[in-house]
C-alpha cells in the first residue's frame, strides 16, 4: 500500500502509515507563527490509535513551542489545539492496532512517545503565553 493511501479492508478503514486496523479518519493541525507571516500545517488520516497518538503529540507540541510568534498567531495557536484535543478522543480510543485479517500489508504502528505533557518542547511551549502575560503585567506596573 503506497504512503498516504487510504485502503479499506472488510475489518474497516486502515492506518495509512502502517495499515493497521482499526483505524479512524481525522486531521490533525499544526500552526507555526513568523511574526509577519504564519504556516498551517496538517496531516490526514485515517490513523490507527498508535500512529493517531504520534502525530497529534509530535504536531501539538511543535504548535505550543512554535505557534505563538506573530500576532495572529498568538490567536491561531490556542484554537489549533483546541482542534486537535478535540480530535485526540477519536484516535484515543480505538482499540491497539492489529494487522488486518483479511492479511492485507501493514508495517508495525508508530511509537506514540510519551504523552503531550510530558515533553519539555510542549511545557516550554504552554508557558510561552503565560510569560508573557506576566511580563506585561511586571511592565504596566513598573510604568505606572
Amino acid at each position: 500500500m503506497p504512503h498516504g493511501a487510504q485502503q479499506t479492508s472488510h475489518y474497516g478503514t486502515q492506518c495509512r502509515f502502517c495499515g493497521c486496523v482499526p483505524a479512524v479518519d481525522t486531521t490533525f493541525r499544526g500552526h507555526r507563527g513568523m511574526i509577519l507571516i504564519m504556516s498551517f500545517l496538517h496531516t490526514k488520516g485515517p490513523f490507527c490509535r498508535d500512529c493517531g497518538l504520534a502525530v497529534f503529540r509530535d504536531m501539538t507540541a511543535k504548535t505550543l513551542i512554535g505557534g505563538w510568534w506573530g500576532y495572529v498567531s498568538f490567536v491561531a495557536t490556542p484554537i489549533t489545539v483546541l482542534i486537535n484535543l478535540t480530535r485526540h478522543g477519536k484516535v484515543a480510543s480505538l482499540a491497539p492496532p492489529m494487522p488486518p485479517p483479511d492479511g492485507s500489508a501493514h508495517r508495525r504502528p508508530a511509537d506514540p512517545g510519551p504523552p503531550l505533557m510530558s515533553r519539555p518542547i510542549a511545557i516550554i511551549g504552554a508557558l510561552v503565553p503565560v510569560l508573557l502575560v506576566v511580563l506585561l503585567v511586571l511592565v504596566a506596573v513598573a510604568g505606572g
